[in-house]
C-alpha cells in the first residue's frame, strides 16, 4: 500500500533558490499562523518555523539575513544564537540541545516547496 504524500506549497523555481539563500512565506502550521524559512545549503534545501529558541522572535527580527557572516550557520539577529543548517540544532552554549522547528520541505522537477502533513495552508 502506498503511504499518502503531504501536500505541496510551491515557492520557487529551484533556480531562483541559490546555495545561501531563503525565501520567507506565510503558512498555517498546526492551526496557527506561522512564518517559514526555506533555504538552500550545501545544494540541499530544507526549512525551519522563523523562530528562535532562546526567544520567540523571528531569526531575522533586527537583519534581514539569516546566515552568519560566514554563511555556514543560521543565526538570530536578535541574540546571536546559531544553528546548523542542515539539522536546526543550537551550536550555542545557551540553547544546547535545542532545535529550530523543522516543515517539511522538497525539491523535485524544477521547483522547491514546502511538503508537510501539518501545514494547512500556505501563501507568500
Amino acid at each position: 500500500m502506498q503511504q499518502p504524500q503531504p501536500p505541496k506549497f510551491p515557492v520557487c523555481p529551484s533556480a531562483a533558490l541559490a546555495d545561501g539563500q531563503h525565501r520567507k512565506l506565510t503558512m498555517v502550521f498546526e492551526g496557527r499562523k506561522e512564518e517559514c524559512l526555506l533555504l538552500r545549503f550545501d545544494g540541499r534545501v530544507y526549512a525551519y518555523l522563523n523562530r528562535c529558541v532562546h526567544m520567540p522572535p523571528r531569526l531575522d527580527c533586527e537583519e534581514a539575513r539569516i546566515f552568519d557572516a560566514t554563511g555556514r550557520h543560521l543565526r538570530c539577529s536578535m541574540h546571536g544564537i546559531v544553528y546548523q543548517p542542515q539539522t536546526g540544532a543550537s551550536l550555542s552554549a545557551m540553547c544546547e540541545g535545542e532545535r529550530l522547528r523543522s516543515v517539511g520541505a522538497y525539491e523535485e522537477e524544477g521547483e522547491v516547496g514546502i511538503a508537510d502533513f501539518r501545514v494547512a495552508a500556505a501563501g507568500n
